[in-house]
């Protein structure tokens, strides 16, 4: 029986290492539970279990917060603290919510096809 040699390479697809593209649905959810500021959403990220080994680069999850409020998907706007810093909160729109409810569909739809494809290669392994 032959074995075959995995490398353990967290960027590679075989590994999980693509799931960046989970980053928008999951900044759009963490913001339907309350307006947040950059930092604070990186930590909720944590609760969402594709996440649990790791978070996706702090710089990565502001430039799709940057992107996403350029699209008009969330908003922003700046408070000071008691100390008088300056944090930039960030809140869902409704064509965020809009394009969050599009990616329940897309994702059930590929829980599917990934249900099926999983099927499938039990079978032939």
């Amino acid at each position: 029986m032959r074995t075959l040699k995995v490398s353990v390479n967290k960027k590679c697809a075989c590994q999980g290492g693509t799931l960046d593209r989970f980053i928008q649905p999951s900044i759009l959810l963490i913001l339907t539970w309350g307006e947040s500021n950059g930092y604070m959403i990186i930590k909720q990220m944590r609760e969402l279990s594709m996440f649990q080994e790791g978070l996706p680069d702090a710089t990565g999850v502001y430039r799709y917060i940057k992107m996403m409020e350029g699209k008009g998907l969330v908003l922003s706007r700046e408070i000071s603290d008691e100390n008088g810093k300056i944090k930039r909160m960030y809140s869902i729109t409704d064509e965020g919510r809009a394009c969050l409810k599009n990616w329940k569909m897309t994702l059930e739809s590929y829980q599917k096809s990934i249900g099926e494809l999983i099927g499938m290669i039990g079978e032939e392994v």
